[in-house]
């Protein structure tokens, strides 16, 4: 299963919720994908694909604003994922999406989050 931890905290507030919500419809992709409930699972992918977008804006924004020295790589993993995304999204037209399919995306997310997102925490944190 998929799904946010407090692992997954990057300290920001923001972009925690963000993460959070990721994973929210990261799971109703999930379920409808085991149940084969075909039209659920496009209407998920559809809805993760727009809020993966607008968080990785928001995300690269904040970098940016921090000068975060990373940032070309980081953006380019997310173009990546958005490409993913947009693949799985022309392919679900005409297939179901396997929870196998659901689970890789989970994987990269939790690894991005984990690894990736936590070397911008010192440059975007506000100190308290």
């Amino acid at each position: 299963m998929n799904e946010w931890t407090p692992a997954l905290s990057t300290g920001v507030p923001l972009l925690d919720e963000h993460h959070r919500r990721i994973f929210q419809w990261l799971a109703e992709l999930e379920s409808a994908a085991a149940e084969e409930r075909t039209l659920s699972s496009v209407y998920a992918l559809v809805r993760l694909k727009h809020y993966t977008r607008e968080h990785f804006a928001a995300e690269e924004a904040l970098m940016k604003s921090a000068g975060y020295p990373d940032l070309d790589a980081h953006k380019a993993e997310h173009a990546a994922f958005r490409g993913r995304l947009g693949d799985l999204q022309i392919k679900s037209m005409g297939q179901d999406i396997s929870t196998e399919t659901v689970n890789l995306l989970g994987d990269w997310l939790t690894h991005h989050i984990a690894k990736v997102d936590m070397a911008y925490v010192p440059y975007v944190k506000k100190p308290e």
